[in-house]
């Protein structure tokens, strides 16, 4: 008995490393599938990242090139704003200028009359002084 018994324990014991062995070297495939796919994913979703980094890196330089675009056209509307003002008050100033002058003259042309009617208005009074004079005196003989 030793011997069957031995045996049977060898046999069972090699079937059970066999099939420990076999079991193992299943689950390590499984580990291995298991790895290569997470590796698979990881290698997939690093390259998404490095996609959307760089469309970031793309639409940042985009904004970039947008904003000296807009700051460029706000600065020639700031000096074309400028010259439009300066045009303004130059042609108002002129304007306002020319206005003032011809109120001068106007005003000059105006004390001019009005002195020439107070000059006419003193004779006309002296003339109506001299005509009242001899109506008033009484009648002299001729």
């Amino acid at each position: 008995m030793k011997g069957p018994g031995i045996r049977t324990f060898i046999l069972t014991a090699g079937i059970i490393v066999i099939i420990l062995s076999a079991g193992c070297e299943e689950e390590q495939v499984r580990d291995n599938q298991k790895a290569r796919v997470i590796a698979a994913e990881n290698i997939q979703m690093k390259n998404l990242l490095q996609q959307r980094d760089s469309e970031i890196e793309k639409l940042k330089e985009q904004h970039k090139s947008e904003l000296k675009k807009q700051e460029g056209l706000l600065i020639k509307c700031q000096e074309e704003k400028k010259a439009l003002e300066e045009q303004l008050t130059e042609k108002y100033e002129g304007r306002l200028n020319e206005f003032i002058e011809n109120l001068g003259k106007e005003n000059v042309k105006l004390h001019q009359e009005n002195e020439n009617l107070k000059l006419q208005v003193e004779k006309l009074k002296a003339e109506l002084e001299e005509i009242k004079k001899p109506a008033a005196q009484p009648d002299t003989p001729l």
